[in-house]
């Protein structure tokens, strides 16, 4: 179906800067295998984040959690904490690595995960390998100090999935990729920061970027010998050249996409519209949008649709699908987790969005209050 407004409008170089730059890559004969572009992408992502992290790239996010996984989950624990409220990619990673996802619920005025009932389950259970946390909508996690001193108490990796938050601040001055054992960035076409393909792991510790770099290369050391079992999750030059060029001018793109986020919350400022905490902070994928009543949400998504806007319904709770919902600890209360699912909303946001088309939406949303 085609939409008067689409949900996503990526941001891509021109085609005369991609081709430059693949005529580079051509002359240097080297195409993939931690080039040049590469290399230099993945030192100034990491100095775009803070000056005391590294990085890495990798093939996509979800390879990238499972290089944390294969890292930082040792033992003969099985289980792995992550909230309920999240893609799928989180909950399949640590399914191929060999563990088990427990789902847990999130808060309902942050929809961050909640960690009150996370610690319950780590006071109760011996099988919690570690902790994917996820900062839900790229949305930094003001709460992720308390998280780092659970991980901590209960002596458990922490590995954050931060997809779609490249860009996006815990606080004022901290940007989201800092924090926990490593953070991992989606670079999907369908992030604000796109490159085609491609993610990004970014660490304090050098020791374990080094480590997932081998990993993503066959598990080859230095010496071209096999040091770890590892795989094929390498960065393409090209994508690495285009991150590059989408570095130069992302800061400024942010302003655009928050100005929209702002107005949305002018014209939907009343009690039967919240916002997620900290939103203002991040690189607003979209702009998601929990209504007050399941109908007043079921008929705005309809009318939506109807009136030639894509919005989409994130999440669909992972423990209400079928081949995951095996995974539900029944004693695990998912309230907050389904209430949200049920009345959220997620609207179309563009770097540089026209207001006309923020005010048709959310006129659209009004008229159909119940």
């Amino acid at each position: 179906m085609k939409y008067k407004i689409s949900f996503i409008k990526p941001n891509f170089p021109s085609s005369d800067e991609i081709v430059a730059d693949y005529s580079e890559i051509v002359s240097s004969n080297w195409f993939t295998n931690f080039g040049p572009k590469e290399q230099s992408f993945s030192k100034k992502s990491a100095q775009f984040i803070s000056s005391d992290v590294y990085a890495t790239t990798i093939a996509n996010c979800t390879l990238g959690i499972e290089s944390a996984i294969a890292e930082l989950l040792k033992g003969d624990r099985k289980k792995v904490l992550l909230p309920s409220f999240t893609f799928a990619a989180g909950a399949e990673a640590i399914l191929r690595s060999g563990f088990e996802p427990l789902f847990i619920d999130v808060d309902r005025k942050s929809w961050q995960p909640n960690i009150e009932q996370a610690e319950q389950i780590l006071t109760e259970s011996d099988d919690i390998a570690g902790i994917l946390l996820c900062n839900v909508f790229g949305v930094g996690n003001t709460n992720i100090t308390e998280w780092e001193k659970l991980a901590s108490k209960f002596a458990k990796p922490l590995i954050i999935d931060s997809a779609a938050g490249f860009g996006s601040k815990y606080f004022d001055e901290e940007k989201v990729g800092t924090r926990g054992d490593c953070e991992i960035f989606s670079m999907h076409a369908t992030k604000p920061f796109a490159i085609g393909e491609g993610g990004l792991v970014v660490s304090k510790n050098e020791k374990l970027i080094r480590r997932i770099r081998e990993w993503q290369n066959f598990g080859f050391g230095t010496n071209r010998q096999v040091q770890q079992i590892g795989t094929n999750a390498k960065l393409q030059e090209i994508n690495a050249a285009i991150g590059l060029r989408q570095l130069d001018k992302f800061d400024e793109r942010l302003k655009g996409r928050r100005a929209t986020l702002k107005l949305y919350k002018q014209l939907l400022k009343t009690d039967k519209y919240s916002f997620q905490q900290n939103d203002e902070n991040s690189t607003v994928p979209f702009a998601s949008v929990v209504l007050a009543s399941q109908d007043h949400a079921a008929a705005a998504r309809k009318a939506l649709a109807e009136a030639g806007v894509e919005a989409r319904q994130y999440y669909e709770p992972l423990h209400l699908q079928a081949l995951l919902s095996r995974y539900v600890d029944p004693a695990v209360n998912l309230e907050a987790t389904e209430f949200i699912a049920s009345r959220i909303i997620s609207l179309p946001v563009h770097d540089n969005m026209d207001e006309k088309d923020v005010q048709y939406i959310a006129k659209v949303i009004r008229d159909h209050e119940v």
